[in-house]
């Protein structure tokens, strides 16, 4: 499985390497820029599986990212629910935006921070990701 990590914060960053990295390659981004210019390098030639995506990034936000990451997927040709799998991490106090992501189709899951391994594992699995 290949995984894009999007998340600004180190102590974030590593707990979820730590979590992912069991069941493959990971890499990590730490802005929304920077998730959609790997996310686009690796559409040509190995695409990731799963983001897990931060909700409040500098630079552009979550919602912003997933949205130009669903549009490098439409111009690729992929078909709505075909493309990356999307897990939305997220503060309480930003669960309203994490709601306008999964309104807008752009999100599978949301997990509440502080994001717990089981949770992981358990989106992973209705992913069917994992066994």
């Amino acid at each position: 499985m290949r995984t894009l990590i999007v998340e600004d914060t180190l102590i974030n960053q590593e707990f979820l390497r730590m979590i992912m990295s069991a069941w493959g390659e990971c890499h990590v981004a730490d802005c929304g820029e920077r998730a959609v210019d790997v996310f686009a390098g690796a559409l040509e030639v190995a695409p990731f599986d799963i983001v897990l995506m931060d909700v409040m990034l500098p630079g552009i936000d979550g919602l912003q990212t997933l949205e130009r990451i669903r549009a490098l997927e439409q111009s690729r040709g992929i078909l709505p629910g075909d493309g990356i799998k999307a897990i939305i991490t997220t503060a309480l106090d930003e669960a309203d935006r994490a709601a306008q992501l999964r309104d807008h189709g752009f999100a599978v899951s949301c997990l509440a921070k502080p994001v717990r391994q089981d949770a992981v594992e358990r989106e992973l699995r209705k992913f069917g990701l994992i066994g």
